[in-house]
């Protein structure tokens, strides 16, 4: 996850390509128009920082699954995030498969408490 968000942060849209699973709804576009995407919200934004709560490793279908907060900011504007993601491993490396976002507003108490007991469905 960590690898993720700092390609947001380096605009290495390549690589958040790269790191999709096959089965994410992504992957099913065209990667020109995705990349294109991925470039725009990138540049668009500003990344100070990301922290990692909790995590789970590969259940019985093979899914493991991340849980942090992304600090992200747009002309000014507070954009973080919450999120439980989601991971498949491809053979070749761990790869992002989907993703439970959650507004720091919309939850009770700060971000960084949460763990993915307490995360809300």
């Amino acid at each position: 996850m960590r690898s993720r968000y700092s390609a947001f942060a380096l605009r290495e849209v390549a690589y958040l390509w790269k790191t999709l699973h096959p089965d994410h709804p992504d992957r099913a576009r065209p990667e020109a128009e995705v990349l294109r995407e991925l470039r725009a919200v990138a540049q668009s934004h500003q990344y100070p920082g990301l922290v990692v709560m909790d995590r789970r490793p590969p259940d019985e279908r093979g899914v493991a699954q991340v849980l942090f907060f992304a600090k992200v900011f747009e002309k000014g504007k507070d954009r973080s995030f919450v999120e439980r993601s989601d991971f498949r491993h491809d053979g070749t490396g761990w790869r992002y498969v989907s993703g439970v976002l959650r507004l720091p507003q919309d939850l009770k108490g700060p971000p960084e408490a949460l763990t993915l007991a307490t995360f809300p469905e």
